[in-house]
């Protein structure tokens, strides 16, 4: 029997290929289950959140590993800019990650850096990791299919990230950028308030920055004033997150039923 290499999800790729459009689900809980259901459920990819959601290593390889199992990609937002995390991501299957906080071109191109192999990068080689299926897919070439494959995404959410947004979009090996609304007014004085005319204004910079670069918007599309303009504009759309999904219909179940019962 020849052992031979694990097949990839490859779904946000090919669907910017294809000139398509990606959609997804944002998981903070640390629950393998949560991504099941979010292949279940038909989306493309399952956005698992390790810089506000409690997820360790053990967590993010066990949530990976399901979402191979049904198919869909893997992005791991990531807690900070650390490489060694980066790697470690990537070794135990992630599809891609996204880094918070990208304030300078520099931190973009020491992203990319982390996130590819030499000479590309600086990402550590080794055959024996979940991503290469534990040795069996031949390392020959490995590195060059990783580097093709691997998304890297940057989030603006910063007041010096958003005013040096096109030279950060304009990074080789940068996939896409995402717009944080919530930091970026926390830092401009505006906190909370993300349909303030001056972030919508930033907003529009962030998009038309990606489109300048020929990279991809990347947006979640929530409750934001603007999350509907938004979403037309990116073929990567975040739908939901799974602790906004869940409190919103317990409480409207709560209330559809207290209200039944108490008429």
């Amino acid at each position: 029997m020849t052992a031979g290499p694990r097949p990839r999800p490859r779904n946000i790729r090919d669907r910017i290929e294809s000139g398509g459009t990606a959609y997804g689900v944002t998981v903070q809980l640390p629950s393998p289950d949560l991504v099941e259901i979010v292949g279940a459920t038909g989306y493309d990819y399952a956005w698992l959140d390790a810089e506000h959601g409690a997820l360790g290593l053990t967590d993010l390889r066990e949530m990976i590993r399901a979402a191979d199992a049904c198919g869909i990609d893997s992005i791991v937002r990531v807690p900070d800019h650390d490489a060694s995390f980066i790697q470690r991501v990537l070794d135990i299957g992630a599809t891609g990650i996204m880094v918070p906080h990208l304030r300078t071109r520099e931190e973009a191109e020491s992203i990319v850096a982390a996130g590819h192999y030499s000479p590309a990068g600086i990402r550590g080689a080794c055959p024996y990791v979940r991503a290469t299926n534990h040795r069996a897919t031949d390392w020959s070439g490995q590195s060059e299919r990783a580097d093709r494959d691997v998304l890297i995404f940057g989030l603006i959410e910063d007041r010096e990230g958003a005013e040096n947004v096109a030279e950060i979009a304009a990074t080789p090996g940068l996939d896409g950028l995402v717009f944080g609304p919530f930091d970026l007014g926390q830092s401009l004085g505006h906190p909370g308030d993300v349909g303030n005319p001056v972030i919508r204004d930033w907003h529009d910079r962030v998009v038309d920055a990606c489109e300048d670069a020929g990279i991809v918007y990347v947006t979640a599309a929530l409750d934001w004033e603007f999350g509907a303009d938004a979403s037309n504009r990116s073929r990567v759309v975040t739908v939901a997150i799974d602790r906004a999904s869940i409190f919103d219909t317990w409480r409207e179940a709560l209330v559809r039923v207290a209200e039944r019962n108490e008429s």
